[in-house]
């Protein structure tokens, strides 16, 4: 009997995976390109950095841990690749933008490294780019007291052609993120 039942229920999977709408099965992949503003205040276009490899990555500047060292460990990728850093960049998006002027976002990155903008827009610039990355965040106001943002810790890798080829989970070594930047600068 029992062998029927589960026999039965695959036939379901199988019958409710067929009956899917397109659109839910041949889902869109993740990544794209999106316009917003950089640093320096002027209009920012990831098609600029078409060739490069781009280490993309969210977050706000007055975060007090895993943004200082995510920047930190990619200082350190743009270090060890040496002459070759310039097939290389990093994006660093404020999540945080009605804080995160252009202004306050360069001093910021540029405290890690020269090889990376900051970027921001309105919120809703914001969102666009973070549904494309299917990067999830949310700010979390308490009226006079200190606020925390929840954002994604994860760094992503988009290749010379513009494709997102991968998403680094937080915590993994800049070894890790060097080997896969060397892997798609050959």
């Amino acid at each position: 009997m029992s062998c029927v039942r589960v026999s039965c229920c695959r036939l379901l999977i199988v019958l409710m995976v067929a009956l899917l709408p397109a659109s839910i099965v041949m889902a869109k992949p993740a990544g794209g390109d999106f316009t917003l503003t950089d640093h320096d205040g002027q209009k920012f276009e990831l098609e600029q950095l078409r060739g490069k490899v781009v280490l993309m990555f969210f977050g706000y500047t007055t975060c007090p841990d895993v943004c200082p060292r995510e920047l930190s460990d990619l200082a350190m990728v743009f270090s060890r690749l040496g002459d070759r850093a310039d097939k290389v960049h990093g994006l660093f998006i404020t999540v945080y933008p009605e804080r995160d002027t252009p202004e306050i976002l360069k001093g910021y990155v540029s405290y890690f490294s020269k090889n990376i903008t900051g970027l921001s827009g309105t919120a809703q610039d914001i969102d666009i780019v973070t549904k494309q990355y299917r990067a999830a965040y949310q700010l979390n106001k308490v009226e006079g007291k200190n606020y925390s943002v929840d954002h994604p810790a994860n760094l992503y890798v988009i290749g010379p052609d513009g494709r997102l080829r991968t998403v680094v989970p937080y915590g993994f070594p800049a070894q890790h993120v060097l080997g896969i930047v060397n892997n798609l600068i050959r």
